[in-house]
């Protein structure tokens, strides 16, 4: 399998979208201590966000770019929820509800902080889609 959705690059071809500066994913990574599975990485080293699609109606962060990024709710979580450090967030709290990346088992998950948040940390939360990549193609419609 490719570690991306062919037809993103299609959907993602202009140039606003071309990251520029691949050495600020590495150091967000490093800094939040995390490795992340190929087709995460792959997409934040070429791709630059923030990124907004109708298919899913969340605005996907970007790693490193604008304040509120995914470095940064990341870290909001960790310390405000004690969360371990293998979930990323992936987009602003939208209606009380924030999409998050398991990066030990690539899920993505639309978790509510009313009891989903809990059900997450016990594993008991059902992912809304089973790989990084099956959200990409969700989010992107490809």
């Amino acid at each position: 399998m490719d570690v991306l959705p062919l037809t993103l690059h299609g959907v993602l071809q202009e140039d606003l979208y071309k990251r520029r500066n691949k050495s600020k994913v590495k150091t967000a990574l490093a800094n939040l201590d995390v490795e992340v599975p190929s087709s995460f990485s792959e997409f934040y080293n070429t791709y630059e966000g923030p990124f907004w699609e109708e298919h899913v109606p969340y605005e996907l962060l970007d790693m490193v770019e604008e304040e509120g990024n995914i470095q940064f709710y990341t870290d909001i979580l960790r310390k405000e929820h004690k969360f371990p450090k293998n979930y990323l967030v992936l987009s602003e709290l939208s209606v009380n509800t924030v999409l998050i990346l398991d990066t030990l088992t690539d899920k993505v998950y639309c978790m509510s902080f009313e009891g989903e948040d809990e059900q997450l940390l016990n594993g008991e939360l059902k992912a809304s889609w089973s790989t990084f990549y099956a959200f990409l193609e969700d989010y992107f419609g490809c």
